[in-house]
């Protein structure tokens, strides 16, 4: 085709992606669609857009309708259908034609993007509801309506969050289902402006699955039952792995989180937002014993990863809005020497929520490195150590002599049974009921000689650490070799040794050891609370925190992390 046709052909494209408006004789789509709860229905939607185009000679070859979905969800079917129609050649029609903006889609970006698509493609997009100009003014207006459309959902959020967060506040459940063991009883709480009555619901024990639920708890508390073994005996949900939901959910203490707060607010004095199926207490033993059952997975890219930190460092910022995000290493391409660590929430997602920066590879890795020196690869520290091993060891000796001392009584005991046995059996001849109690007591004896046979195995290993203060001395130089190397994987496998993960801000990081730390240093144990449950981490945390501040100084080069005395030293 002649490059002035081609030309041609292009403007006139162009101006038909500008076009706000239809001719007579068109032939359209009609999208609607009808929010969950909408006072407006899906009918009278229909009845008036037919009525427009036939009054716009506008001939309908299709109706689309999501009915009861949100404008904030991509997924709709029948606009997804509409979509892929809209990609066919030649052109099926000539516009698509909907109640309002709104209808096509609430989040801003969306609703750009899938009208550029398809007035890409040669279709007018028009509204009823929204008064578009056909005119070089129609963008900004259209923009302003999609703003308007974007705003009016977040508010609503916002306006739905409070209202629910002030009910959980009040003590009532939030939601139309409760958890397995509770069922919800609607009970007047207020009238409404309109003079209605405002009702809420309580949650109360369920009689048809209180046994079930208690024998679920039960098991996992008492014996560390699997979640195949109880679901075999209590059969509550469809499959096993739904129970690690139900034994992480702190509602069967008593308390509701919500919105990363615990309900109710003095829950720590013993008020609970409903009767619970076991106490705090309780529940934490069952996430100890959920740890015991639990084993870490390391992607394999994180064992060959040339970043230090991989697979340690965890971003704060989404831990704090209740979200688990990792820190990936990655390389700058323009500039391939820099190297820092992304949040890959925001990697992934691009996420917006995510407000944690870029760190520099050599700031995070240095700090960490740092405080490793100074708080545990010291002699100092390693003394101590060697000492609480003592004591522990001292206290292993103590236990197994008097386990010693208490079942070689025992043992005897049985043994001279068991000879007597033989002996009647000797002179009586074999019968069925002496051949029952020998079997009986032969086991007890055998059992009961393992039992003393470890206990004196154990009192003889418990051997005194200080003879192995070299040894200790030799790893620890060790350890400071591999340190001072380049040695990435080796550095970063004896990082993990001792570092469970890295909580990193934007102005500090946490660090969870796998250890006690250094008696001179502030430290607690804590029972970490995340997102669902109170779920104890079993770890040590530096408190007051470590803390790095980030501070630039001009450009990247310019880059310098200052740490505290609370931290891990200083780098220029």
């Amino acid at each position: 085709m002649p490059r002035h046709h081609l030309t041609q052909r292009h403007k006139a494209q162009k101006e038909q992606n500008h076009l706000w408006e239809l001719p007579s004789g068109s032939h359209v789509w009609v999208y609607l669609r009808h929010s969950p709860g909408d006072k407006q229905t899906i009918q009278s939607q229909a009845v008036e857009m037919q009525k427009w185009c036939a009054d716009s000679n506008w001939i309908i070859e299709r109706m689309f309708v999501d009915e009861a979905m949100e404008g904030s969800r991509e997924d709709r079917p029948q606009f997804q259908e509409m979509l892929r129609l809209s990609r066919h050649e030649p052109q099926p029609v000539q516009g698509i034609v909907l109640w309002s903006l709104s209808r096509f889609a609430r989040d801003q970006l969306d609703s750009q993007f899938y009208k550029a698509e398809l007035r890409k493609r040669g279709y007018a997009v028009i509204s009823k509801v929204d008064d578009v100009p056909n005119n070089e003014m129609a963008p900004i207006y259209e923009a302003f309506i999609d703003w308007k459309n974007q705003r009016f959902l977040d508010d609503l959020a916002t306006d739905v969050r409070r209202g629910l967060t002030y009910i959980v506040g009040q003590g009532y459940w939030p939601s139309s289902v409760p958890p397995r063991g509770y069922r919800s009883e609607r009970v007047e709480i207020g009238y409404r402006h309109n003079g209605d009555v405002r009702y809420g619901q309580t949650l109360i024990k369920d009689e048809a699955w209180f046994n079930m639920v208690s024998l679920a708890w039960k098991m996992k508390l008492e014996s560390n039952a699997s979640y195949f073994d109880i679901h075999e005996t209590t059969h509550l949900y469809k499959v096993p792995s739904t129970y690690g939901l139900m034994f992480n959910n702190l509602i069967y203490a008593g308390v509701f989180v919500y919105g990363g707060v615990k309900y109710p607010m003095n829950w720590q004095d013993g008020e609970r937002f409903c009767e619970p199926y076991i106490t705090l207490e309780d529940f934490q033993k069952v996430q100890e014993n959920r740890l015991r059952r639990s084993f870490s997975m390391i992607h394999p890219r994180a064992l060959v990863s040339h970043y230090l930190l991989s697979g340690l460092a965890y971003c704060g910022c989404c831990e704090d809005a209740e979200r688990k995000s990792k820190l990936l290493g990655q390389n700058d391409n323009r500039t391939p020497d820099y190297r820092y660590y992304k949040c890959s929430e925001r990697k992934n997602t691009r996420s917006r929520q995510c407000t944690m920066p870029v760190i520099s590879c050599w700031r995070l890795d240095e700090a960490v490195i740092d405080l490793l020196r100074q708080h545990v690869f010291t002699p100092e520290y390693i003394a101590s150590e060697l000492q609480l091993v003592q004591q522990e060891l001292d206290k292993k000796i103590d236990h197994s002599h008097d386990q010693v001392q208490q079942l070689t009584p025992l043992v005897q005991a049985q043994q001279s049974k068991v000879e007597s046995l033989i002996e009647l059996i000797t002179r009586k001849g074999m019968t069925p009921i002496l051949e029952k109690q020998y079997d009986v007591a032969n086991q007890e004896w055998q059992r009961l000689s393992a039992q003393l046979t470890q206990a004196k195995q154990q009192a003889e290993n418990a051997q005194d650490p200080v003879g192995y203060q070299l040894d200790a001395q030799m790893l620890l130089n060790d350890a400071l070799e591999i340190v001072d190397q380049k040695d990435i994987p080796q550095k970063r496998d004896l990082i993990a040794h001792f570092v469970e993960r890295i909580v990193v801000y934007p102005d500090r990081i946490i660090v969870y050891f796998k250890f006690r730390v250094d008696d001179d240093m502030t430290h607690e144990r804590v029972a970490h609370l995340d997102s669902s449950p109170l779920r104890q981490s079993l770890v040590y945390v530096l408190h007051p925190p470590v803390a790095i501040k980030l501070i630039r100084r001009g450009g990247r080069d310019g880059c310098r992390c200052d740490v505290d005395q609370r931290g891990v030293g200083t780098r220029g």
